[in-house]
């Protein structure tokens, strides 16, 4: 497998084509089809599945297809870096985050950035994961980090970390102080933030599975304020274990939600068209690799 053989495949997946891609690229259509063909060789598996129109992917191939624009996407991101590493970044970086990240990242993260890009400047938007996608979509972001982002053409989803969800109160309910199961939280007042934060919806569509409904008392959209409620007893919360500071919170009881694990995903997000400077590239894999150190400590 090498990087030729990724570009044709996602062109062709693009356009639907070997006969659109072909043209494209300006390469014959029997050279795009051999190259495709010892690319599901190597994988054992078919990557495309013919229609009147022309290709369409295969199961195996939509999931191939966001692994293989993630390689293309650091590839390119690597040669910008080498061409310029000995450049003067200059310009201005507007990242996506989400509450929780924010708290965790933006102190460090600005430090660094400001150390390592001194002519640059930063521009930080703070919002839920659903509104942080829809303006990526829109090219009004450089890059975004998120839970559970949706999959789209037009961009570039790298993983981050994988965290479990936990209730969180004054008090422990069930009969382990450590767990609690989903079915539980039936029967308690839930203060959450709206359905454009990617945790309610999840919640909700795992307590569906288990045919029960959350009493979802609150709908606020401001993660201060839940917890500030969540302190005074009004109510209980769910939220990734990094989302606050237990520290800060000492009167906070946190339990695991299992019955089932239900678990989100921070990633990254980025344009698939490669920007026109370095300077939003560097500054993404500059926060990703921040995030990453902090969230391991």
């Amino acid at each position: 497998m090498d990087i030729k053989q990724l570009r044709y495949f996602v062109r062709i997946a693009e356009l639907g084509s070997v006969g659109k891609a072909s043209d494209v690229l300006s390469i014959a259509q029997p050279t795009l089809s051999r190259q495709v063909r010892a690319l599901e060789v190597e994988l054992k598996t078919s990557l495309f599945s013919r229609n009147g129109r022309g290709v369409i992917l295969t199961p195996a191939g939509r999931r191939f297809l966001e692994h293989a624009r993630g390689v293309l996407h650091a590839a390119d991101s690597a040669l910008i870096a080498l061409k310029d590493g000995t450049a003067v970044y200059e310009g201005r970086v507007v990242a996506g985050l989400t509450p929780s990240v924010g708290r965790t990242l933006i102190p460090t993260f600005v430090e660094r950035f400001v150390e390592r890009f001194p002519k640059a400047s930063l521009s930080l938007v703070e919002g839920y994961s659903l509104p942080l996608h829809e303006q990526m979509l829109l090219g009004q972001l450089d890059f975004a980090i998120v839970l559970n982002p949706a999959t789209s053409p037009s961009l570039v989803i790298e993983p981050i970390a994988t965290q479990g969800l936990y209730l969180i109160g004054l008090h422990p309910i069930g009969p382990s102080a450590e767990e609690v199961a989903l079915s539980e939280l039936a029967r308690i007042p839930l203060i959450m933030p709206h359905a454009s934060h990617a945790i309610k919806p999840l919640l909700q569509f795992e307590a569906a599975r288990l045919g029960i409904m959350l009493n979802m008392e609150l709908e606020i959209d401001a993660v201060r304020s839940i917890i500030e409620l969540v302190e005074r007893g009004i109510g209980y919360t769910v939220m990734p274990i990094n989302s606050i500071r237990a520290s800060n919170h000492p009167t906070l009881h946190w339990q695991r939600i299992v019955a089932p694990e239900i678990e989100v995903t921070l990633s990254m997000i980025t344009p698939v068209k490669r920007p026109h400077t370095a300077l939003p590239v560097e500054a993404a894999r500059l926060a990703m690799e921040t995030l990453v150190s902090l969230l391991n400590r």
